[in-house]
């Protein structure tokens, strides 16, 4: 029960950090909040990883038991020390193994909330390419029927009505490829939050462009390092390996040399630093990345508003008669394209703010989305 509230709280947080979450929609439609609590709902590596908590925190249970007392570092009481050191260490090993087991439970709920934001948003710049392919299909029916026209009253050559045919053969072809790439964007939202394949709700929510405030970029990352999974996990081993450093028989109650604890211990403190630096890096590329996008999000909205005013003055020559539906068409056509360009730089820019605020999320996902077992 405590996980169950503790993932619906770490949805909420999400969510609506960003103005998302939404009323719960009709059964036809689809908000991003239902999407995320259906996919937390259906992932089996989030069962499987509440389920590890309680393995680990059994197998942490009976080791406590197992240990007698605290050994005392450099000596031995009576003639059972390697068995004391044994059990020391199967308790600290099986006690970090319990803490990491919530983390990684927490870690897969922020990588699977990401991924239910990037396909819902897939779905919906697939639906933006299929609106331009099926606009760009009629200008092309348009073009092609002008040329018959041409053809039939002898102002054409029948080499410009064969362009004409080929180009809207090649329109029917990519509005139908935008329509394949609609259905498996749809698929792919489906099968992480468990439904049918063929089922295609309206996706209700939008996302609003905000630029991403950041007052210190330094200060975020440590905030990143503070709390990444994986840069507190080598930290942990750290102090594992410390203590094996000062009992000699700390594995398995097996004699190790001292070089050998030593260089583990090296080994600890160089992974650790290496996860720090990998994901300090990482952290400030997805704020680059965030902070491009903004820089090309004013050019973008400006050429929506200029294809609009054009399409505008093309359909207001169209009602005087002195334009041709083609050219009106061309102007909407172009105002489809500025609008599409915008959507997915808005979209874009919406998913590396998430990204940024919890970077590991997309480290995560990458490996546990292909097994988190959809269970369609």
């Amino acid at each position: 029960m405590q996980r169950a509230l503790l993932a619906l709280v770490l949805v909420a947080v999400f969510v609506l950090s960003f103005g998302m979450v939404e009323a719960a929609a009709a059964k036809d439609t689809l908000s991003l909040d239902e999407a995320i609590k259906l996919a937390l709902e259906h992932d089996r590596g989030i069962k499987k990883a509440a389920a590890e908590i309680d393995r680990t925190k059994a197998l942490r249970d009976q080791a406590q038991e197992d240990v007698q007392f605290t050994p005392v570092l450099g000596g031995y009481v009576g003639p059972y020390g390697p068995q004391i050191e044994a059990n020391w260490n199967k308790l600290l090993s099986y006690d970090l193994a319990w803490r990491v087991s919530k983390r990684d439970y927490e870690a897969k709920i922020d990588a699977l909330v990401l991924d239910v934001c990037k396909k819902y948003w897939d779905v919906q710049v697939a639906q933006s390419k299929l609106t331009l392919q099926e606009k760009l299909k009629e200008q092309a029916l348009v073009n092609l029927q002008n040329a018959r026209a041409g053809v039939a009253a002898g102002t054409i050559a029948q080499s410009i009505l064969t362009i004409a045919e080929a180009q809207y053969q090649q329109a029917v072809k990519n509005c139908e490829l935008a329509r394949h790439e609609l259905d498996d964007a749809y698929n792919a939202l489906n099968q992480t939050i468990g439904l049918d394949a063929g089922e295609r709700p309206e996706l209700t929510d939008d996302v609003k462009f905000e630029p991403l405030k950041v007052d210190s970029l330094e200060a975020e990352v440590s905030r990143v390092l503070d709390k990444d999974p994986n840069v507190w996990k080598a930290r942990q081993n750290i102090d594992l390996k410390k203590w094996a450093a000062d009992m000699m028989y700390f594995i398995k109650g097996v004699y190790t040399p001292y070089e050998a604890r030593q260089k583990e211990l090296e080994e600890a403190e160089l992974d650790y630093a290496n996860a720090r630096e990998v994901m300090a890096k990482f952290t400030r590329t997805i704020y680059y990345q965030a902070k491009k996008v903004e820089e090309g999000y004013a050019a973008a909205l400006e050429a929506l508003k200029m294809a609009g005013e054009k399409l505008r003055v093309e359909r207001a020559k169209y009602e005087v008669g002195i334009s041709i539906k083609a050219d009106v068409l061309a102007a909407e056509v172009a105002v489809v394209q500025a609008k599409q360009a915008l959507d997915d730089l808005v979209r874009k820019h919406a998913y590396l703010k998430l990204a940024f605020e919890k970077p590991w999320a997309v480290s995560t996902g990458s490996g546990s989305t292909g097994s988190s077992g959809s269970g369609n």
